[in-house]
């Protein structure tokens, strides 16, 4: 396929949800002339014994390197919540720099986080650790079942949400593998030199998932310099606010297209 001047979007959900939750956002990108891509993580919807580090091979095999490699479009790499982890170790090493240099002519031009958990990992530690041991009281544990489960989504989740929308988003809701939160975190991206200056952290200030104050701690915690916005919604910006998100997005877009 001949490549486009536009990069395509790679969208990677956060926990619970699934690409439903984005289709809306999705729809606004595709109507500016963008690709789009998302898909089900490996650890969503099982209790079966599926890592972080499967999420993230998924997300390199199956997403970037499927349009970087067989597509030859260059790429925007979107996360939320939980899917910053998978999703940054997926582009390591795929940076525009990175790829340049194996002669390669596509890349993950860079990364846009929205309310994302900021892992550095690599050090064996787990989600659950970096939580210091105690997952959020909205998230509960099935020992026996080996999932991570969100009894009542709408207060944490979808709080700011019409209810016809916030009940239709309580239904499309998913169980995740409570492996994916005790494996360990494999190497983010965020933090090496192909993407420096090439990483954006959008925060939802109204958020009681991932609260604006831990957005921030987050961010500092890294060492690096982040673009940074704004957006005055609760976790899942994507339903309450996307035309506002998807202009954030394509104005981040363009900055590091044009880098």
């Amino acid at each position: 396929m001949a490549p486009s001047s536009k990069p395509v979007f790679v969208l990677v959900p956060g926990s619970a949800q699934n690409p439903s939750h984005y289709a809306y956002l999705q729809h606004l990108l595709l109507s500016e002339g963008y690709g789009v891509l998302s898909a089900l993580l490996p650890t969503v919807g099982t209790g079966a014994n599926v890592t972080v580090a499967d999420d993230a091979e998924y997300i390199r095999s199956r997403m970037l390197l499927a349009v970087l490699d067989n597509e030859k479009h260059d790429v925007i790499l979107i996360s939320h919540s939980y899917g910053g982890l998978p999703a940054s170790a997926a582009a390591r090493g795929l940076g525009k720099s990175d790829r340049a240099a194996e002669g390669k002519t596509t890349s993950v031009l860079g990364q846009i986080f929205i309310a994302a958990i900021l892992a550095k990992g690599g050090d064996g530690k787990d989600l659950e650790a970096s939580f210091g041991g105690q997952l959020p009281p909205h998230i509960q544990v099935d020992e026996q079942e080996n999932l991570i489960k969100c009894e009542d989504p709408k207060p944490p989740l979808f709080h700011d949400l019409p209810p016809i929308l916030a009940d239709a988003a309580v239904i499309s809701s998913m169980d995740q593998s409570l492996t994916s939160f005790r494996s360990p975190c494999p190497a983010a991206s965020w933090d090496t030199e192909a993407f420096k200056g090439r990483c954006a952290y959008i925060r939802t200030v109204n958020d009681r998932a991932v609260p604006y104050e831990v957005q921030n701690m987050l961010l500092q915690g890294t060492g690096q310099e982040w673009i940074t916005r704004d957006i005055e919604t609760g976790h899942s910006a994507q339903l309450a606010a996307p035309e506002k998100l998807s202009s954030f997005i394509i104005e981040i877009a363009k900055q590091f297209g044009a880098m």
